[in-house]
């Protein structure tokens, strides 16, 4: 499936440890006046790596806004992340560090609602044939000095803590403060033979997303000194069927 929409900020290098170094390109960013949602990626890229989409702006200032001070106001109450492991979960602090909140309290409604307005025109765009959904997943996790998550899929490594289906459609929605007082973070998707990525930026207000049977990873964060209002947040939502 070719993949005919990017976004500034997105740019392809090969795989750290793969080769004799490590290239990266940036894609050409569009015009003052380009539509910010969406742009075209270049031909090199098509039918070499999954499916994607991004949406800038996705809650809006105020919403985003809320949501970030909700999870600052949390931090007490994420717990370190977990792998799945035949159902159950451990921690695997060489594959994974981070943390998480499963409880969005008022914000989870709305989330889904909006994500599975989506559904439709994602499984369009990747080819997927249309399942409803029978579940959705959601959760927030905070990255902070340090923090990475190796390669990996989210149909068979993601967390298990709701009953459904396999996850199908994976959508990530990026928080930080601004201006950002982190580096590094961004996600990886490599390409079918694991040796080359496109690495995506988490701006504030984005929203990623590709099929859960992508391999991804999140690239090590550097916030060195910083607090945990200073990481990285991201809303993961899985669509279930």
């Amino acid at each position: 499936m070719v993949c005919p929409r990017s976004c500034p900020g997105t740019t392809i290098g090969r795989r750290r440890g793969c080769g004799a170094g490590f290239r990266q390109f940036v894609l050409a960013r569009p015009g003052e006046g380009a539509d910010r949602r969406a742009m075209s990626a270049p031909s090199f890229l098509a039918g070499r790596f999954p499916p994607h989409r991004i949406l800038s702006d996705w809650l809006g200032d105020v919403q985003a806004a809320s949501l970030l001070a909700y999870s600052l106001a949390a931090e007490a109450h994420f717990m370190p992340t977990r792998l799945n492991d035949h159902g159950g979960g451990r921690r695997d602090p060489v594959v994974r560090q981070s943390s998480v909140l499963k409880d969005l309290g008022a914000f989870a409604g709305p989330l889904r609602r909006k994500a599975l307005a989506l559904q439709a025109g994602l499984e369009t765009a990747f080819d997927l044939q249309h399942t409803p959904a029978n579940s959705t997943q959601i959760e927030i996790v905070a990255h902070g000095d340090g923090a990475f998550y190796r390669p990996h899929t989210d149909t068979y490594t993601g967390d298990e803590y709701l009953p459904g289906g396999r996850r199908r459609l994976t959508m990530v929605y990026y928080l930080h403060r601004r201006p950002r007082r982190f580096t590094g973070g961004r996600l990886r998707l490599f390409d079918l033979g694991g040796d080359q990525s496109i690495e995506i930026e988490p701006t504030n207000d984005s929203l990623l997303a590709f099929p859960s049977s992508a391999l991804h990873e999140v690239e090590t964060i550097s916030c060195p000194g910083g607090t945990f209002a200073d990481g990285r947040f991201a809303v993961n939502i899985w669509l279930c069927g």
